[in-house]
């Protein structure tokens, strides 16, 4: 004889249940969730909640995108998750988004753009509620985001002609700074890991050092490198096997950098008597490098914050922000004493 099982269905708690326990009308239950729109008594807001809490009623957040026509969703396109800048960069926005009562999707872009891609196809199917995105260069496809109303912040391009904000650190002034400070150490010939794009901070290498130097020379100082650990090993082996290679290099990422160093390891240069590197970023990872990477600091948590009000917050000032970057010294430049590992 089988055994006979009963199954219980415990009712979900709705608005009703939370103001009858709460001695209010259900029109006051909305104003507590919603923050208006008209107040709410101290006494009153604290007797609605703890009748929530007492109850376990949860919000039906379906159904207030529907009624609020937005899904309380935003979207993170980044080039390579694998890559410190972009991991960090979504936990920092993860994070803040969280906060503020958000969900957060991210898409890999790759380095070709992102408007082929299934992710972002995919945020713009479901009508996210924005997009902060690094990578989009086709005119014609920020003009179809603008007119669809999704909100949408740079990570990479300023764009003030489409009126899209964007948020990031002065490149041409860190890579200014990276440049005077390897100066000041008396390295006089300094190869560059550049970007595959053409950037602010390879405008910065051009003026303040290949400007200093014959054509030909300041060609085979620039190597041109996607920002992935191979691409930086491969572009700095190429530098460190000139007949005369540079005395510093300056990565346009940690993660290059990352592969400059094992590469420099792997033909026998001393870092930094050999050869110093530099690069731009500020990765936690970078102080875990041996030895550890002198780099330029961004404030990831400050960017993060940006993003995500600027497309959570309906009333958001559009803009530009440039935030302030930071000099880390270490020792793969020469400010510390390498130690020893052990």
């Amino acid at each position: 004889m089988g055994a006979t099982f009963r199954v219980t269905i415990v009712r979900r708690a709705n608005q009703r249940d939370v103001a009858r326990m709460a001695g209010v009308s259900t029109a006051v239950v909305s104003y507590v969730l919603n923050g208006g729109p008209r107040p709410v008594a101290a006494a009153t807001r604290e007797r609605v909640l703890a009748a929530m809490n007492q109850l376990g009623y949860r919000p039906n957040e379906n159904a207030r995108a529907m009624k609020f026509a937005r899904t309380n969703v935003i979207g993170l396109l980044i080039r390579d998750i694998t890559n410190p800048y972009f991991s960090e960069l979504a936990q920092k926005v993860q994070k803040r988004a969280h906060q503020a009562g958000y969900g957060l999707m991210i898409g890999n872009a790759g380095s070709d753009g992102v408007e082929a891609t299934a992710e972002f196809k995919n945020m713009l199917a479901r009508e996210v509620d924005g997009i902060a995105v690094y990578g989009i260069r086709d005119p014609e496809t920020l003009s179809a985001i603008s007119k669809s109303g999704i909100r949408l912040v740079s990570l990479d391009w300023h764009l003030d002609n489409m009126g899209v904000p964007f948020v990031g650190i002065d490149d041409f002034g860190a890579a200014c700074e990276a440049i005077a400070h390897l100066r000041g150490h008396g390295y006089e010939e300094i190869g560059l890991i550049a970007g595959d794009h053409p950037d602010p901070r390879l405008a910065a290498w051009e003026r303040h050092v290949a400007s200093g130097l014959k054509p030909a020379r300041a060609l085979e100082l620039k190597v041109a490198s996607d920002f992935s650990l191979e691409a930086g090993y491969q572009a700095a082996c190429r530098l460190l096997s000139l007949p005369k290679p540079p005395s510093a290099i300056l990565a346009s990422s940690d993660v290059q950098a990352f592969g400059a160093i094992r590469a420099a390891q792997h033909l026998g240069k001393r870092i930094p008597d050999d050869v110093a590197v530099v690069s731009i970023d500020g990765t936690d990872a970078s102080a875990y490098t041996y030895p550890s990477l002198t780099t330029i600091q961004l404030p990831f948590k400050e960017i993060a914050d940006f993003v995500v009000d600027q497309l959570t917050t309906v009333d958001a000032p559009q803009g530009q922000r440039t935030f302030s970057h930071t000099l880390v010294r270490r020792e793969s430049c020469g400010c510390l004493p390498l130690k020893l590992s052990r």
